[in-house]
């Protein structure tokens, strides 16, 4: 399981002279500030210096401002810097690793020191494209502009993938393990690869064809071994032919017997649109003499409503008898196509067995020496037949084991146990925050309750932290800090709010690190807690001397490769 930690995160503001810096502790941390003292400006800095921006904007914050955060993937420290949209990754000893103001640049960065080989498809190029900072830390970050609802809106720019919180979860969780996806991207490039060798396979047929044709290859052969690939490939040849032949014969056959059977039914259905105009005409007819039955006697008038039906059933035949004989055009066109295809295999056959025949003349000189050049041609053409043959076979192999490994990641089996672990951490967690119990049975990962009033932030606190704990199982992938912004939602009164705080406070998965802000200080305890008091002045005097002292360093870097790449 790979690990990621926040460590420190220094912010500095230019304008202001300005600066704060906070530390975080591996475990439990608290924020505590009422409103507009900054608490949640600090929380979002931690998300947008790595390229995942939350929803919503901040009031009275310089955009200028520079953000410095230390964190870690797997105890390996790294520095990522950001000002304005562009951003710089340093290493543990300020080496940097790369400056870019391209989002994309950034996020492929951010991917590879973090493992996350996560993949969706982009909505507007349709084509397969790698998830984002964003996409890693959507799971685990609940802030109060978007994350307490019924929609998944922590972060923006999401929605240029095509359903990606479905995959997101379903990749932490171990559903779809990151092993899978690193299958998956081998198996597309055997994939692309064995295309590339069979698209070079039939171009050496197609070689193969045309040489045949200005120097044949029909002459006594030399090498006895050239003669046997080639009467191999003859017997290959014909062994294709035979079987497309008797598939060819079947469906003639078949088609053969539909078309009698069509005609059959198109004769009995002119037949009886013969005798309704017959009777008809009868029936029409003016003056005629009433019906009577052949049985009883009896004389039956004509009414009107018995004419229309029987007009209507004359309709239906006629409709019948149309459709009929278009069922039996299109069959005749597929029985003439098999008859077309079969006289095709029958000029094959006639050119193999002329190329068979020229072997039981009698050799000549001039043959001998015809067949030198061609001979050796042959045997070329055939080596490197092999070879392609060899590397298809190769790839074919490989995909095919890059399948089960992806069938046995994905396995229903272990999908079950992961839903299940899953359900049961969320009907635990509603009993804990004092919500009524729901069935659970049907339910998906990427189910987001829905619920009104003070039990809604509560049922999706459920909901996350039955996430956090599934993902901190046997099967989980990660392990990344939660950060939770101000869960006094909705009004929780003084019986709630006390369960939620030490929900959040010691019934959430033991080791997990954890960043929580709060309005109001707690009895609860945590590792580390970080009060700010003063309105709008989250950044102070005091802080700015050695924050400029590590930060200006590292922006002249930043700006002194954007100068460089500009310039090359």
């Amino acid at each position: 399981m790979h690990r990621f930690r926040f460590k420190n995160i220094w912010l500095l503001s230019h304008q202001e002279h300005k600066a704060r810096h906070v530390e975080f502790h591996p475990s439990k941390n608290l924020l505590v500030g009422r409103n507009h003292t900054g608490k949640t400006t600090l929380i979002r800095s931690l998300f947008d210096t790595l390229g995942a921006t939350p929803q919503g904007k901040l009031e009275q914050w310089d955009e200028n401002a520079v953000s410095l955060l230390e964190f870690s993937v797997d105890e390996k420290c790294y520095f990522a810097l950001h000002q304005d949209g562009r951003r710089a990754l340093f290493d543990a000893t300020f080496n940097l690793l790369i400056s870019t103001a391209k989002f994309g640049e950034w996020s492929k960065s951010f991917c590879q020191i973090t493992n996350f080989n996560l993949v969706f498809s982009d909505k507007k190029q349709a084509e397969v494209v790698p998830a984002d900072p964003s996409c890693f830390f959507a799971p685990f970050y609940v802030n109060q502009d978007g994350s307490w609802q019924a929609e998944w809106n922590t972060f923006g720019g999401m929605k240029r993938f095509t359903a990606p919180f479905k995959s997101i979860l379903e990749y932490f969780t171990g559903v779809c393990p990151p092993e899978y996806y690193t299958a998956s991207a081998k198996k597309s490039q055997h994939a692309k690869a064995l295309e590339d060798h069979r698209r070079e396979y039939k171009l050496l047929e197609r070689a193969i064809e045309r040489f045949s044709k200005s120097l044949p290859l029909v002459g006594p052969k030399i090498n006895a071994d050239n003669f046997a690939a080639e009467i191999e490939q003859l017997t290959k040849e014909v062994s294709v032919l035979n079987a497309r032949q008797e598939g060819l014969r079947s469906v003639a056959v078949r088609e053969q017997e539909l078309l009698k059977s069509l005609d059959h039914q198109i004769h009995l259905a002119e037949g009886a649109l013969t005798a309704y105009d017959s009777d008809a005409k009868y029936l029409l007819k003016e003056g005629a003499t009433p019906l009577i039955c052949p049985t009883c006697h009896a004389e039956h008038e004509k009414p009107f409503l018995d004419l229309l039906e029987f007009a209507e059933d004359a309709r239906v035949l006629r409709e019948l008898a149309a459709r009929l004989r278009e069922d039996a055009a299109e069959v005749r066109m597929r029985t003439y196509k098999a008859f077309s295809e079969l006289n095709s295999l029958n000029e094959n056959y006639l050119r193999i067995s002329q190329l068979l025949d020229s072997r039981k003349g009698q050799l000549k000189f001039k043959d001998v020496v015809e067949s030198l050049g061609a001979e050796s041609a042959f045997a070329a053409f055939e080596e490197e037949r092999k070879q392609i043959q060899v590397a298809i076979d190769t790839v074919v192999l490989a995909i095919d084991t890059l399948e089960t490994k992806m069938n046995e990641l994905r396995s229903p089996k272990r999908t079950k146990a992961i839903l299940t672990d899953f359900r049961e951490h969320y009907a635990a967690s509603r009993v804990a925050l004092q919500l009524h119990s729901v069935p659970t049975k049907t339910m998906q990962l990427a189910s987001r309750p829905s619920l009104s009033g003070s039990g809604g932030p509560r049922s999706i606190l459920a909901y996350y932290a039955a996430i956090w704990r599934t993902v901190q199982g046997k099967t989980g992938t990660y392990d990344i800090p939660v950060v939770i912004d101000s869960p006094n939602q909705q009004a929780q009164d003084d019986f709630n709010l006390p369960a939620v705080l030490s929900f959040i406070a010691e019934d959430l998965p033991a080791g997990m690190q954890l960043i929580v802000g709060l309005e109001t200080p707690t009895d609860f305890a945590f590792d580390r807690e970080v009060t700010l008091m003063e309105k709008f002045g989250m950044l102070t005097e005091s802080e700015w001397g050695p924050t400029l002292a590590l930060v200006e360093p590292l922006l002249k870097k930043m700006y002194d490769a954007t100068l460089a790449q500009s310039q090359s």
